[in-house]
């Protein structure tokens, strides 16, 4: 993995079918919004429903990123393909229940946006642009609604797009803001709420947007001593965060504001992802990328 520059993200994603996206398909099309082609990738059949490891690597180029896709054995992962077309600067991504693999790309020599990826394509099939300021992490949630959070003017807002539409139909104030600010993760806990994480003035702190609702309310959790920006959540509503500063990540059970335990020797200066079933995979923000066994307190491998 030597290639990898700094690791911005990691994602896991669960039986994608791998080469069966890009061939037949056509660009969809919404208001406002401009149709990228498809193009196919052959995979060998055995990478047929293979579960994949989304690397977001930033520096792939000056000003220019790509992601690494790996198969999902962290014991000896293969490099199955790279995408560098629609990848701008990759900041977030998430993968929805279709497996459509969403990335929010930082601005740099193009433009900030979200990008649009299926199943093992290479080329995106839609992107969001015209943003204000600058897209950093993007959560989809069960109707394909897209929520992207970003930093305005050390401000920040999440918008919320419609499924492949480029306009937003809603603007979210989250009410933080400061000096070094930093739009962290985000994820969904088991009522459908989005938990966002966002980073001011070098102080983490956690909200929550409820389904329908353009309100904010905070979570209160007990961040002392915790720098962002990686956040994620389990199928039980487990909140994770990750600990820039500490190479530790938080894990706080539902409705609860002091976590009930700490996973310990984990780089977490980048967005990190977490399986439903509450295996932790962490971006160190340089060259490596660490997996945490659910309920393990220690890296399983990295």
């Amino acid at each position: 993995m030597a290639m990898i520059h700094r690791v911005a993200a990691v994602l896991v994603a669960g039986n994608l079918l791998a080469g069966c996206s890009g061939a037949g398909s056509s660009p969809m099309a919404a208001a406002g919004s401009q149709p990228i082609q498809t193009q196919a990738q052959a995979i060998p059949q055995r990478a047929l429903s293979r579960r994949v490891l989304y690397v977001a690597d930033i520096d792939g180029q000056p000003g220019l990123g790509q992601i690494l896709v790996y198969s999902a054995g962290m014991k000896n992962p293969q490099l199955l393909r790279t995408i560098t077309n629609g990848a701008g600067r990759p900041f977030g991504m998430w993968v929805d229940e279709k497996n459509i693999l969403y990335v929010a790309n930082y601005p740099n020599k193009l433009p900030g946006s979200v990008t649009e990826f299926k199943p093992g394509a290479t080329s995106p099939f839609f992107q969001i642009g015209g943003f204000k300021g600058y897209p950093q992490s993007v959560a989809v949630d069960a109707h394909q609604d897209v929520f992207v959070n970003e930093s305005v003017q050390d401000e920040g807002y999440v918008q919320v797009f419609p499924p492949h539409n480029s306009t937003a139909e809603a603007t979210i104030d989250t009410g933080i803001g400061g000096y070094a600010f930093q739009p962290g993760g985000m994820g969904f806990d088991s009522q459908g709420n989005l938990i966002v994480a966002e980073e001011a003035k070098l102080q983490l702190q956690v909200v929550k947007i409820a389904p329908g609702s353009w309100g904010v309310t905070p979570m209160n959790l007990d961040l002392t001593n915790i720098e962002g920006p990686g956040l994620g959540v389990d199928k039980a509503g487990n909140i994770y965060v990750g600990n820039s500063a500490g190479s530790t990540v938080s894990v706080f059970p539902p409705g609860a504001t002091e976590p009930s335990r700490t996973i310990t020797n984990v780089p977490a200066y980048g967005y990190m992802s977490v399986t439903p079933q509450g295996a932790v995979y962490t971006a160190s923000g340089e060259y490596t990328v660490t997996e945490v066994a659910p309920g393990s307190n220690s890296p399983t491998y990295t």
